[in-house]
Order: structure tokens, then sequence, then C-alpha cells
């Protein structure tokens, strides 16, 4: 429902922008449409709601799919000589900064502790490490269906040999 004109209002959009006359959207809410249309939704009656709702359905149905983001290169950064495991699941946390860190946890931290609880020496966690990462990151490129054309495995593969 579309607020009424005020007195001495001719037409058009008074306030300049969509936003006003959408319930008084805040400035810092018009960079979060979802936060705009849940406060304005709150101040709706339950008809005006189902409404809103409805056409909210209605343009999903008609907006076509975003294409999906592929994912991304990871960044070259050399390893230095003498790096400690920390800086280095810092500088392959910058590498693959497109994989999802919960992910490579339990991995990641087993590793950790075998290098501070055992003793395991930092070169070889190290090599692992970049082992994990790796992995993660040919799998996440293995399921990005904007790389898939019709050689998947081969498109992970040629990946690993860069």
């Amino acid at each position: 429902m579309i607020p009424p004109l005020g007195p001495g209002q001719k037409g058009g959009l008074s306030g300049g922008d969509l936003g006003s006359v959408l319930g008084g959207a805040r400035k810092k809410d018009r960079d979060d449409p979802a936060k705009a249309i849940a406060e304005i939704a709150q101040r709706l009656s339950a008809e005006d709601q189902a409404s809103l709702l409805k056409f909210a359905r209605f343009l999903e149905q008609q907006s076509p799919a975003p294409e999906p983001e592929p994912v991304p290169e990871p960044e070259s950064i050399p390893r230095p000589e003498n790096e400690s495991v920390i800086k280095a699941m810092r500088r392959l946390s910058a590498t693959y900064h497109m994989l999802d860190r919960s992910k490579l946890l339990n991995e990641t931290s087993a590793l950790m502790g075998q290098h501070v609880m055992q003793g395991r020496p930092a070169v070889e966690v190290i090599d692992e490490l970049e082992v994990v990462f790796r992995t993660h990151y040919e799998k996440a490129v293995a399921q990005d269906p904007t790389r898939q054309t019709g050689g998947g495995d081969d498109d992970a593969a040629g990946g690993a040999a860069r």
C-alpha cells in the first residue's frame, strides 16, 4: 500500500527517493535492502504483510537466478625461508582466502597440535598444511559450476600442476 499524498503534494516522490516513500527508510538502511524491507513489513498489518510476501515471491519467480561467482585463483605468496607454523597459517589463509576456514579447522588444528605439543618439525607441518589448503581448493574448483566445461576433473588436476 502506497502512502497517500500529504497536503500540498501534487504527485511524484516527495522525499526524492523511494526509501522515503517506503516507510521513511533511513540513509543507513539504503545499503541493506533486506533490513529496510523487514522494518517496513513489521509496521504493516497482517493482511498487508501477506500481500508483500506474495509480491516478493512473484518477483523472485520473475527474476533470473544470479550467475554463480567462480572460485578465484589463489594469491601467489611465496613461502619464505625459516617460516614459523603460525606465519605459514597466515600466508596460506591469505593465499586461499576463498576457502571456508571452518572446513579446514580439524585438519589444520591437528597439524598445529602436532607441532606445538609433540614437537613435530615446522617444515614438515608447513608442507602438510600446504597440501591441506591446496586439496580443499581443488575440491572447491571441482565443485565450481562456472568451471565445469566437460572435463571437470582435468581442470582441477591442471590447476594443481601450475
